[in-house]
């Protein structure tokens, strides 16, 4: 039936996520994921360190939270560097590069676009980081989900008055980690003092 007003979303199958506005039907997902292993956002260092994906059909999905686009000091050449977050693990992101075609083609793409990503490529992270670091080699190994509904900003105030800029996922709560556990202490201090002298 109709579906109300302001209900012009659904969950994704494949990327567990909200989508609104879909640039991919149902149908056509299931035909790009068929024969595809889905690997998590989160779970891809650890697969990328113990398996041979450049052997493997894969696939993972992930939300744009932020764009770059900086340009080589190598050749010259502008590139795009999104960093990804799949809205369950707010703190574990990845890094898609984007050159040549793939950037030309993709990089005016919004943040708080869902994409998919077939196939991509491991790179090198920089000296000393654990990042994971992406790219792949065509545009059509980037698909373009819709946005996503559940991307937010923290709505607390910093001390200074000033707003949060954390990102939030607001289908499970419009403020971060550290406003909810803030208000928490504020609520348990009594709690906590007596907890604390036992746990010294």
């Amino acid at each position: 039936g109709p579906s109300p007003v302001g209900q012009q979303y659904h969950v994704e199958k494949f990327s567990g996520l909200r989508i609104r506005k879909p640039r991919v039907s149902s149908s056509e997902m299931e035909r790009k994921m068929n024969g595809r292993k889905l690997i998590r956002l989160a779970q891809l260092q650890n697969k990328i360190a113990t398996e041979k994906l450049e052997e493997e059909d894969w696939v993972t999905f992930g939300v744009i939270v932020k764009k770059i686009t900086p340009q080589s000091s190598n050749n010259g050449k502008t590139f795009s560097i999104w960093r990804l977050n799949d809205l369950k693990d707010l703190d574990k992101y990845i890094s898609l590069f984007l050159f040549g075609d793939v950037h030309k083609e993709h990089w005016k793409t919004d943040q708080g676009t869902v994409i998919g990503l077939l196939n991509a490529n491991p790179m090198k992270p920089k000296e000393g980081t654990d990042e994971v670091c992406l790219s792949v080699d065509n545009p059509q190994k980037v698909l373009l989900m819709g946005d996503a509904v559940d991307l937010g900003t923290c709505k607390a105030r910093k001390k200074n008055g000033d707003p949060c800029t954390q990102m939030v996922n607001l289908n499970d709560c419009e403020y971060c980690q550290y406003h909810v556990q803030a208000q928490y202490k504020k609520v348990s201090s009594k709690r906590a003092d007596l907890q604390s002298s036992y746990s010294g």
